[in-house]
């Protein structure tokens, strides 16, 4: 059985689908180098301003300076070194979002301390990176700021989401929010906000290989696909389309592991890894899980496989459903496209990040979550089960369609 999803895996790397590999790792890393080169600069440690992909190592050696826990004392020494740094003066003159105006190292740990008064209205602009308030006072009183505003985020939220929350419910959150771990370490992590950013934006161009890809799988007009001799072999078709299945749902692994290794490597060349171990909350700043910023992104890269598997099993089923690979691969690529707009739909909001492929790997699965009862289970809990249900109800439709499938 090994050797046959073997050899029905590798049928599955013809012209077609390394032409479409290449494509999208062609895309993807050009995409990340035109963008990043041209966009971005920073300030470097002596106060120069640096363009371009140079400006990501010249950030990294700057932010030396600012690694640490963010105690009392920590605080109490970086308001003092931004009120007095050219890097005020500069954001002062030079308005806009990070990147554009320009990236300093003093982003990181002013904007976590931003949203303890801007909450959900927190963004990225330069204007929100100072540290003109009273409640920085003491470590005690900035933490409990900051806790204050992640739970006023989720009263906003709950007012966008499907099913919202009962306020049993939310007291659950609140609670989560109070056991948050403070103090929170802060260090250089640009490379892997930008890794975060440009895995989700480029993510769908899986979803077009895999239309491509695995049309053809069960199509009677490929030459790696259904013959005769395939379905008159004994327990020919059990057999093989197990086997034909199991090496769907490997190559549609493959082809994500490929595109997530282009985003890895792309951007840890550009800007680098470093930040792995620093809190979540440094990215996510409503992140009510007391993890780090490594183990968040590995949940959406987890994420992300979850969807890619979910989207190869229904190309699959176009397959055997059509026996045409180029009709198969019209429709997957209209399917597709339907995915992707599942996000613009108004009112939905909770209902798209738990039940459409595309947002298996949004921040959702590290900031929303369903409720059994009073018993809050996050989204990444919930997104496995549901990619789960999806695999195993189109399993189903192939199976069912495989034991009726004639060639004439």
């Amino acid at each position: 059985m090994k050797r046959q999803i073997w050899m029905e895996y590798r049928k599955l790397w013809n012209k077609v689908s390394l032409v479409a590999v290449a494509a999208m790792c062609v895309v993807a890393a050009v995409h990340l180098f035109v963008y990043l080169n041209l966009q971005y600069r920073s300030i470097d440690k002596n106060g120069e301003l640096v363009e371009g992909l140079a400006s990501y190592w010249a950030l990294k050696e700057a932010s030396k300076d600012l690694e640490g826990v963010m105690d009392g004392e920590y605080i109490q020494k970086l308001v003092a070194s931004y009120n007095a740094s050219y890097e005020k003066e500069y954001l002062a003159e030079h308005r806009g979002f990070l990147g554009t105006g320009g990236m300093t190292k003093y982003d990181v740990p002013n904007y976590c301390i931003n949203y303890a008064y801007f909450g959900p209205w927190m963004s990225n602009g330069n204007e929100k990176v100072g540290l003109d308030y009273d409640f920085l006072e003491s470590e005690e009183s900035f933490y409990a700021a900051y806790k204050e505003a992640m739970k006023e985020e989720l009263e906003e939220d709950a007012k966008y989401l499907y099913w919202g929350y009962s306020d049993e419910q939310h007291l659950v959150l609140n609670k989560k929010a109070d056991n948050v771990k403070t103090p929170f370490t802060t260090g250089y992590a640009q490379g892997l906000f930008n890794l975060r950013a440009w895995f989700i934006l480029d993510y769908s161009l899986v979803f077009f290989v895999l239309a491509f890809a695995l049309a053809g799988l069960f199509s009677r007009d490929s030459a790696g696909g259904v013959t005769e001799l395939t379905l008159s072999a004994k327990y020919g078709r059990k057999k093989n389309l197990n086997a034909r299945w199991m090496a769907g749902n490997l190559f549609s692994a493959s082809v994500y592991l490929v595109y997530l290794a282009v985003q890895i490597i792309v951007n840890g060349a550009i800007g680098t890894l470093a930040g792995w171990n620093l809190p979540a909350q440094m990215l996510w700043f409503s992140c009510l899980h007391n993890i780090t910023l490594g183990e968040g992104l590995l949940l959406l890269f987890f994420g992300g496989l979850l969807g890619a598997l979910v989207i190869g099993n229904i190309v699959m089923l176009f397959s055997i459903k059509l026996k045409n690979g180029k009709l198969a691969a019209a429709l997957s690529v209209i399917a597709v496209v339907l995915i992707r707009r599942t996000g613009s739909v108004e009112g939905l909001y909770g209902v798209t990040e738990l039940f459409s492929p595309m947002y298996f790997e949004r921040d959702s699965l590290l900031q929303l979550y369903r409720f059994v009862g009073n018993i809050a289970v996050p989204y990444f809990v919930a997104v496995p089960v549901v990619a789960a249900l999806y695999v195993a109800v189109l399993y189903t439709g192939v199976r069912l369609s495989y034991k009726n499938y004639h060639i004439n």
